[in-house]
């Protein structure tokens, strides 16, 4: 994925483990999380929000794009698959209440720029509702 969006600008980007970022503190001035931290546990995801406001200049932005409940799940409630599509898998989806989750932000030292709820787009996504994000580093 990096490679493909290295190729559209001379930006960097980077894959790495979100909750032990191998990035210089005070030096990024924006994260785009989508859909990632619906596969972290609520200490996981405290971890990867500490990390975001480490990494993050001062008014520097995260971005982030979580499910937040569909017909069988609701917020803070998870579904495990172990086969998608026809492939084995170990994968935990949670979704995740976005008051809980903008409160953890807010901890990590993160405060909450924006917020965006939608409904799935019927014929090319997952029917669950969808939460953004936009939060910002102050200091």
């Amino acid at each position: 994925m990096c490679t493909i969006a290295h190729r559209a600008t001379a930006l960097p980007f980077a894959a790495a483990d979100m909750t032990a970022l191998p990035i210089r503190s005070g030096t990024v001035s924006g994260i785009l999380c989508w859909y990632a931290v619906i596969h972290l546990n609520r200490a996981q995801r405290a971890a990867a929000y500490r990390e975001f406001a480490r990494v993050l200049r001062p008014a520097g932005h995260a971005l982030l794009a979580f499910h937040t409940s569909d017909n069988d799940t609701r917020p803070g409630q998870a579904t495990h698959l172990t086969e998608w599509w026809d492939s084995p898998v170990d994968l935990t989806f949670r979704f995740l209440d976005p008051v809980a989750e903008t409160a953890a932000l807010a901890q990590a030292g993160l405060t909450l720029t924006a917020r965006l709820d939608r409904a799935p787009h019927p014929e090319h996504e997952h029917p669950s509702q969808r939460t953004y994000l936009l939060v910002r580093r102050l200091t």
